[in-house]
């Protein structure tokens, strides 16, 4: 009990730390057609439909973008995603507030070239993840606290409206150009 509680502060002020800090990595965007890895982090709560998000992966796919999914949950379960994902646990994260699992590592020394972020709620452990990502371009959802954590970030005043907030990203992240 006192473990899970020192847990969850030490979680708390990691994620405010992440969220101010500046950008360990340089940051820039790049053409939709010359994108090839894409990372995705998501949590959708079990009364959000994660269709949406099953149709989003295959249009990606049908893109030809290789993808790398990552999910959270507070315990293990069977998920109910038609898809393959990796995911982690709230026992992943130690009392310090230290993320320690492999597929975060992993997923953590990935050089992305965009990173969607998919929240049905905001999840604070995901600014950790997004703070350290080796990711060119991090997309997420409006939210003034976390501006330093994305380099595009679209609005939806219905969070829980995950259709319509990727349809959104995909949408600018299409229209995005860089030009040298």
């Amino acid at each position: 009990m006192l473990k899970d509680l020192v847990k969850d502060f030490m979680l708390k002020r990691r994620c405010e730390v992440a969220r101010k800090a500046a950008s360990l990595f340089p940051r820039n965007t790049i053409n939709y057609h010359q994108i090839n890895q894409i990372g995705i982090l998501f949590h959708i709560t079990p009364d959000v439909d994660s269709e949406p998000l099953a149709l989003f992966i295959k249009k990606l796919e049908y893109d030809h973008k290789k993808l790398k999914v990552l999910t959270y949950f507070e315990y293990v379960h069977s998920h109910p995603h038609k898809f393959y994902l990796d995911y982690f646990l709230k026992s992943d994260i130690n009392w310090k507030g230290e993320i320690n699992a492999p597929k975060i590592s992993q997923f953590l020394d990935t050089p992305f070239d965009l990173l969607f972020c998919i929240e049905s709620e905001t999840q604070p452990v995901f600014d950790i993840i997004l703070s350290q990502t080796k990711a060119n371009c991090r997309v997420g959802l409006f939210d003034e606290n976390r501006t330093n954590l994305f380099e595009l970030m679209v609005e939806n005043p219905n969070q829980k409206d995950i259709g319509y907030t990727l349809k959104q990203m995909l949408k600018y992240t299409k229209l995005l150009i860089y030009n040298d």
